[in-house]
């Protein structure tokens, strides 16, 4: 999740301070706070942040382009989902139509990550709503459409894969599908009604009836189950340990008249 208050530092920031404005940064851009291990491999990169030799802004620069980053939105991603990710985290907000898609698409194909976030952090709509001592976060601003609502809605709630890697909101809109839980699907099919399915009508037919195929092949089906809950069993097989399953399972195939031919002894 995306931070939504502003987080702030300046020159003379205490050791306490900049930290507490770290955690923030990997909130707002990897959406969860880094393993230990993780940040051994940004350990350069802290100390630098931490000594005041480095601001936010050249923070987040470099932090796009280490692995951890790249590893968790790039490489596993399509560009334009992306390209979604990066607009939410470093500008705080979601892609706004096909056309910026577009352009930061382009971008990101000629010149790489790096450029394309350097291109985020350097413009003027990053200088006007973060300046450079305030952490990017998910902020309230004027939406041009109810659909650009409705996706900066949706996207600042969405967990890091919670929608799949592949397609961004905007087209999940425009395709009219929803990939929540990462499968996506029409939305015309989420609202069809799926028929109920039935269990099987017990058999029950008096002892002079022939055995049909018809019933060797639902006796084989109840064969097969039977097979399966043996399985589960530690081998060899106690014939006592067994009973009560095994005539559960022949009790939804047949009639208990017939049902107890089986188990006479």
């Amino acid at each position: 999740m995306s931070l939504t208050q502003p987080v702030t530092t300046r020159h003379d920031a205490s050791p306490e301070e900049r930290e507490f404005v770290l955690k923030q940064i990997y909130q707002q851009v990897l959406e969860r706070q880094l393993y230990e291990f993780e940040r051994k491999q940004l350990a350069d990169l802290e100390k630098d942040f931490m000594k005041g030799k480095i601001g936010i802004r050249h923070f987040l620069k470099s932090l796009a382009v280490r692995p951890i980053y790249l590893e968790l939105f790039y490489e596993k991603s399509s560009n334009v989902k992306f390209i979604e990710n990066a607009c939410k985290h470093f500008l705080g907000r979601a892609p706004k139509n096909n056309e910026e898609l577009h352009e930061w698409d382009d971008i990101l194909i000629r010149r790489g990550v790096g450029a394309m976030v350097s291109e985020l952090v350097d413009s003027e709509e990053y200088r006007k709503s973060f300046g450079y001592f305030t952490v990017p976060y998910w902020h309230e601003h004027r939406f041009e459409s109810a659909t650009e609502y409705i996706e900066n809605e949706q996207l600042g709630h969405e967990h890091a894969g919670q929608r799949g890697w592949a397609i961004p909101t905007h087209y999940q809109h425009e395709l009219h599908i929803d990939c929540d839980g990462g499968t996506c699907v029409r939305e015309e099919d989420k609202l069809a009604v799926k028929p109920v399915q039935t269990p099987p009508e017990p058999l029950d037919f008096p002892s002079d009836t022939k055995i049909t195929p018809r019933h060797i092949q639902r006796l084989s089906v109840c064969v097969k189950e039977i097979a399966e809950i043996l399985s589960f069993y530690p081998q060899p097989v106690d014939q006592q340990e067994i009973e009560t399953d095994f005539q559960q399972k022949v009790l939804e195939y047949v009639s208990a008249i017939n049902a107890s031919l089986l188990f006479k002894n």
